[in-house]
């Protein structure tokens, strides 16, 4: 007769299965939230490589003229620090793996100590099944029962020390798979990491060419400092001319808009411009870009001269350099409120309820004031500086107090 006693593994099972699972459960989220980040750092590596390939583009148009610029200055300032960023996250990948990794250990030692108790058990009922074959065959050993509830139990009990044997092969079998998979993986996560550093090292041998080239443009320009501080006052005037004309646009514009807001405050509706300025002020960080393809180098506020060391710009909006033909594209719905001339090319102004954005330094404008337009909308051709190629837009984004905001915080990255 075998001792139920003997069999001192219900308990134990139960909590290591529990344990097992827990592991498991464990091992998921980890997983998910590796899965989740690695996916994070692969796309910004797409979008920081997608603009160098763009300013590199850029810069092939612009130095088609002979004569250093300071928007090609201005490009190379942006590729270096996008190569830059592409370096930073390349670190970020190899840190990541290498956590992966450490984890994965700490987790295959952990699935190892839980592999030597599964083991260690199953070796225990192997153990019991043998002394008990060799006393009697399970037949017999139920018909000898004293009684109907003796014989129950004693099935109960063969049962069980069965289940519990293919319970714990199981176990074995999974735990096992589990360390292969977590072994496979960190040999993996090694030849990736391989990968990203010969990417790191190519990267950084193109940030020092880059460099090198910064240092001999800056020089250059260096001899033409009286032209270029000279042209640093001529936009700075043009500038606050423009500011002070979009001003006084838009100060009419609001008491139009005010007007119709009272208006519809009688008829209990609301405006059209009150709808308009809360579906705009929602897609904050969502609008368009207004070019198909373009690179910010010109930042909004006080941001310090590319060559000028003791000049300080200030810019209220952003400067996207962008590609020879490119259109202009409304970034929302809204209606044009005026096309104007600042200097040989256009100026368009187009309202959104209470906001405004402005489109300047278009060669050619597809709409008329009071038009309506909708995001997207191409609204016309950027204009290509003849003498050194370059191809900026100037796009800015007002407010109803009359003051402007940082449209990088706006449009999507």
């Amino acid at each position: 007769m075998i001792p139920i006693k003997s069999i001192n593994i219900d308990t134990s099972q139960q909590v290591q299965r529990s344990k097992f699972l827990v592991l498991l459960f464990l091992l998921m989220i980890n997983i998910a939230a590796w899965s989740q980040s690695t996916e994070s750092l692969e796309k910004k590596i797409n979008s920081i490589q997608k603009d160098i390939k763009l300013a590199e583009k850029l810069l092939k148009e612009t130095s088609k003229n002979k004569e250093t610029t300071i928007n090609q200055v201005s490009l190379l300032q942006t590729q270096i620090k996008q190569r830059e960023s592409l370096i930073r996250t390349y670190q970020n990948q190899v840190n990541a793996l290498n956590r992966d990794i450490q984890k994965n250990k700490n987790e295959i030692a952990a699935l190892k100590k839980d592999l030597t108790l599964f083991q260690k058990e199953y070796a225990n009922l192997l153990l019991i099944a043998y002394r008990n074959k060799g006393k009697t065959n399970n037949l017999l050993f139920i018909f000898s029962s004293e009684d109907f509830n003796q014989a129950m139990r004693r099935m109960r009990y063969i049962r069980e020390l069965n289940d519990l044997v293919k319970v714990k092969i199981e176990e074995i079998k999974d735990t096992q798979e589990k360390i292969n998979e977590q072994l496979e993986k960190n040999e993996s996560n090694r030849r990736e990491i391989e990968k990203v550093m010969a990417k790191e090292k190519e990267e950084n041998a193109s940030l020092k060419k880059d460099r090198d080239k910064l240092n001999k443009d800056v020089a250059s320009l260096k001899k033409k400092e009286s032209q270029i501080q000279s042209d640093i006052k001529k936009k700075e005037n043009e500038t606050k001319k423009l500011k002070k004309q979009i001003e006084k646009i838009i100060a009419e514009e609001i008491k139009k808009a005010k007007e119709r807001e009272e208006l519809a405050k009688k008829n209990n509706t609301k405006s059209v411009d009150y709808n308009l300025s809360s579906n705009f002020a929602q897609n904050k960080g969502k609008l368009p870009y207004p070019v198909e393809q373009g690179i910010i180098t010109g930042k909004y506020g006080l941001s310090p001269h590319p060559t000028q060391k003791k000049v300080t710009v200030n810019n209220n909006g952003v400067d996207i350099s962008t590609t020879k033909g490119a259109k202009a594209r409304s970034v929302f719905d809204g209606e044009v409120s005026y096309v104007m001339l600042q200097g040989n090319n256009n100026v368009i102004l187009i309202r959104h309820g209470l906001y405004f954005t402005l489109y300047s330094n278009l060669e050619k404008v597809f709409v008329k004031a009071g038009e309506k337009v909708t995001t997207g909308q191409e609204i016309g051709r950027v204009h290509t500086n003849v003498s050194d190629g370059k191809t900026i837009l100037h796009f800015e984004i007002w407010q109803e107090n009359r003051t402007t905001v940082n449209p990088a915080l706006w449009i999507k990255k």
